[in-house]
């Protein structure tokens, strides 16, 4: 976990074998749509490509489709 915010534990997410999977540096750039993710307490996720955005959604979740 990295940070708990508002209820939310964010961290990095290393479960996508194709992150560990690329060859350079540049291709793992170019695919970080999902590179962070936020649990909340109740199970449910979010997945986005920064922690600023990670923070956003959860602060205005009625200007992001579930």
């Amino acid at each position: 976990m990295i940070e708990n915010y508002k209820g939310w534990e964010i961290t990095l997410n290393w479960d996508n074998k194709d992150y560990l999977n690329r060859e350079t540096n540049n291709s793992f750039c170019n695919n970080q749509k999902g590179k962070w993710m936020g649990v909340h307490l109740n199970g449910d996720k979010i997945y986005s490509s920064s922690l600023k955005e990670i923070r956003h959604i959860i602060d205005y979740p009625v200007l992001y489709k579930k």
